[in-house]
C-alpha cells in the first residue's frame, strides 16, 4: 500500500512515462475525509477511463469545509484511499487555488464526481471554483455517473463535529434561509465600519499523554508533547469581522505584565484598526489548557488574568476615548466575558449612543 502514496514530483515523473508509453492517466481530486459507497463507485468508474488511476488528497491547510474539517489527517486519508484497489497511485497536493495540481501532473483525463456535474451554476460562480487549470493542463473531464453520497452531509449528520447548540442553531439557519439569501446578506457587510469592544484572551492548547500515577504523590503525570496558541476571545472576534467587513476596529485590555502584544499584532488581520489600553494590576489574559492528546480531552486549565474591575482612572480613559468613537460606527460589537474590562459606565455609555 505504502508503494502508492508518492509525493508530487515523483507523480509528475510517472505521468510522463506513461505517456510515452502510450497509456492513459486518470486524476481524481478530493479530500477523501470519509470512504463511503459513492467514493468506491467513482474511483471505480474513473479507473475505467483509462490505464491507471491516480487519486491527489488535499493537504489539511487547503480544506475549507469549517471547523474540525479534515476528520483525519492527510496521511491517514492518503492511506486509507491508497488500500482501495482501483487506485494506483496517492499523492498529497496544495489545493490553493483550486485545481492548480492538474496543471503540473497534465493527467489525460479529470474525473470529477456526479456532484460537479450536478452542481448549479450559480453556486459554482459563488465558490469560485477555478476550471482554468483544466484548459491549461489540457486534459479532458469526466464525470462519473452514480448516486450522489456527501461526505460533508454525513459527517455533519452522524458525527458530532459541533455542538449540539450549534448543530441546532445551523438547522434553524438552513430551513429559514438559502444559501444565495446567506451570501447575499454577507455581501451586504462588506462595507460595514464595525467597531468591536471586549476582553481580548490568548489561548494556549498544551497537548500531553499519560505516563500514569506519581510514584510519589496521588496524582497522574503527563508528559508534555507539544502546544498551540490562539488569538481568542475579541480578538478573534475581530478577525472573523474582518473576514467579512472592510473596516473593523478593535478596542481591549492588554495587561501590562506580560503584554503578548507581538503576538497579537501578528495574529490581527491587516484591516484591523485598534487601540490598546493596559491596566497595571494584572497580564493580558491567558488560558492555559493542558489536553490529553489522543483523548482529545482537557486535563486541566490554568488562567493567567485579573478578574477585578479595572480601576477608575483606567475606565475614564475608556469613556473619554470611547465617546466620540461610538459615532463614527455602522455596527457597534461588544464581547464581555467578565474579566473586567466591560464596567457598568462602559456598558451605558454604549446604550447612550
Amino acid at each position: 500500500m505504502n508503494n502508492k502514496i508518492k509525493t508530487i514530483d515523483e507523480v509528475i515523473d510517472i505521468v510522463e512515462k506513461l505517456k510515452k508509453e502510450g497509456k492513459k492517466t486518470v486524476l481524481s481530486l478530493g479530500i477523501f475525509d470519509v470512504i463511503h459507497p459513492g467514493v468506491i463507485t467513482h474511483l471505480r468508474l474513473a479507473k475505467n477511463q483509462g490505464d491507471i488511476l491516480i487519486a491527489s488528497v488535499i493537504k489539511n491547510k487547503d480544506v475549507k469545509r469549517g471547523p474540525s474539517r479534515p476528520i483525519f489527517d492527510e496521511g491517514l486519508r492518503a492511506e486509507n484511499v491508497a488500500s482501495i484497489e482501483y487506485v494506483d497511485y496517492v499523492c498529497l497536493v496544495d489545493d490553493n487555488p483550486p485545481f492548480e495540481c492538474l496543471k503540473v501532473i497534465k493527467p489525460d483525463i479529470f474525473a470529477k464526481g456526479k456532484d460537479y456535474k450536478d452542481r448549479p451554476e450559480e453556486i459554482s460562480a459563488i465558490l469560485k471554483y477555478k476550471e482554468d487549470a483544466i484548459k491549461i493542463a489540457g486534459c479532458k473531464v469526466h464525470f462519473t455517473s452514480g448516486t450522489t453520497i456527501s461526505s460533508t452531509h454525513i459527517i455533519n449528520q452522524f458525527l458530532d463535529v459541533y455542538p449540539q447548540e450549534t448543530r441546532r442553531y445551523l438547522n434553524r439557519l438552513s430551513c429559514k434561509y438559502n444559501i444565495f439569501q446567506i451570501i447575499d446578506m454577507i455581501e451586504n457587510t462588506k462595507n460595514l465600519s464595525v467597531l468591536i469592544i471586549g476582553d481580548g484572551i490568548i489561548d494556549e492548547y498544551h497537548y500531553c499523554e499519560s505516563m500514569g500515577k506519581s510514584a510519589k504523590d496521588h496524582l497522574v503525570v503527563s508528559r508534555y508533547l507539544s502546544k498551540e496558541v490562539f488569538a481568542g476571545g475579541t480578538f478573534a472576534i475581530a478577525n472573523h469581522t474582518a473576514s467579512v467587513c472592510k473596516n473593523v476596529h478593535l478596542i481591549t485590555l492588554l495587561g501590562n505584565d506580560d503584554t503578548r502584544e507581538d503576538f497579537i499584532l501578528d495574529k490581527l488581520k491587516p484591516n484591523i484598526t485598534y487601540k490598546f489600553f493596559y491596566r497595571d494590576d494584572g497580564p493580558t489574559i491567558i488560558k492555559r489548557r493542558f489536553v490529553n492528546q489522543y483523548l482529545n480531552q482537557k486535563i486541566f486549565e490554568v488562567c493567567y488574568m485579573n478578574n477585578d474591575k479595572i480601576k477608575k482612572y483606567l475606565e475614564e480613559e475608556i469613556l473619554e476615548y470611547l465617546t466620540p468613537q461610538l459615532q463614527k460606527y455602522d455596527l457597534v460589537m461588544v464581547a464581555d466575558f467578565g474579566h473586567g474590562f466591560i464596567t457598568d459606565d462602559i456598558i451605558r455609555l454604549i446604550e447612550s449612543k
